[in-house]
């Protein structure tokens, strides 16, 4: 068993566990060994439990003795847990050093919460449907409203003194495929700098710290203008806002789309649990297996 104690520690190690929880998962492990006098040197001993030159050398390695500060950290802590253990065994009353109930209790807590994940695992349907997405969203809208303004927009930045610049205004407010497709054509001809996906909702705070625009009032623009134009230098930004949705009202679906699967997912897990377990507790009285002596009024 100590050969897995040490494996579990070499994953810890090699994982970047923090070095107090290292020493804390080996403390607990050795307790549950028989107390051998270890082969080869000896570094520390107390009341018969000892830590030895090779357990040091499995946990920090063969260049153990180089790492003092920390060796000395894990035999300072496993010396306190030592010594205050033998003091607590000859103090404590014998009822006071009966931990059968919180045992059983803990063991009963870890196989229930193997036995539901093996439940979820094995019966548990991951698939959400869109319907069942839908549905959630119309009947839960309060819980997605927006704390922020979020807009879908199209932008480039372009010099000044580009030759195609005013087309590049008009063209980046198409409304049809055959108006974006030519949009981008020139686009990639020119190799102008752009970024126009429709389907992607941005915070407007956001898009304002990486590009130079300012609105002095977020939501009478975007209630009543879709284009503005930001200087830079010898650069002009051509802004185009395609959609928003302002701040207090409903998030859009596709937005908030992932966290509604997370929910009703969550909702499936516990209604699976807990109708498994229901049945289990009836099955239990039905075979008299269960007997409750209680009488409720």
């Amino acid at each position: 068993m100590i050969k897995n104690i040490y494996n579990n520690l070499f994953k810890a190690v090699r994982f970047g566990w923090p070095f107090v929880l290292i020493v804390i998962i080996f403390l607990r492990c050795s307790e549950s060994e028989d107390v051998v006098r270890p082969k080869g040197e000896i570094v520390a001993e107390y009341n018969g439990n000892y830590i030895s030159a090779e357990e040091l050398e499995k946990l920090f390695g063969k260049d153990w003795k180089t790492k003092e500060e920390k060796v000395n950290d894990f035999l300072r802590i496993w010396a306190m847990d030592k010594i205050v253990a033998k003091e607590a065994e000859e103090v404590l009353a014998d009822s006071d050093k009966d931990f059968r109930k919180e045992i059983e209790s803990y063991k009963n807590s870890l196989l229930k919460y193997k036995f539901e994940q093996n439940i979820l695992d094995s019966v548990l349907d991951l698939e959400i449907g869109t319907e069942d997405i839908q549905k959630y969203f119309q009947e839960n809208q309060k819980n997605f409203e927006l704390k922020e303004n979020i807009v879908r927009v199209r932008y480039v930045k372009i010099s000044k003194k580009h030759k195609k610049l005013n087309k590049v205004k008009y063209m980046i407010q198409y409304k049809d495929s055959s108006s974006q497709e030519k949009f981008f054509d020139l686009i990639k001809k020119e190799n102008i700098f752009c970024e126009a996906n429709d389907s992607v909702w941005h915070k407007l705070e956001d898009l304002k710290n990486l590009i130079p625009f300012k609105l002095y009032n977020d939501e009478h623009f975007l209630r009543n203008y879709a284009y503005t134009e930001a200087p830079d230098g010898d650069d002009v930004w051509i802004i185009y806002f395609t959609e928003n949705r302002l701040k207090k009202g409903v998030a859009p679906l596709e937005m908030v789309e992932d966290q509604i699967k997370a929910i009703l997912l969550n909702q499936r897990k516990q209604e699976l649990i807990q109708s498994t377990e229901n049945k289990l507790y009836q099955k239990a009285i039905k075979n008299k297996e269960l007997k409750i002596y209680v009488k409720n009024k």
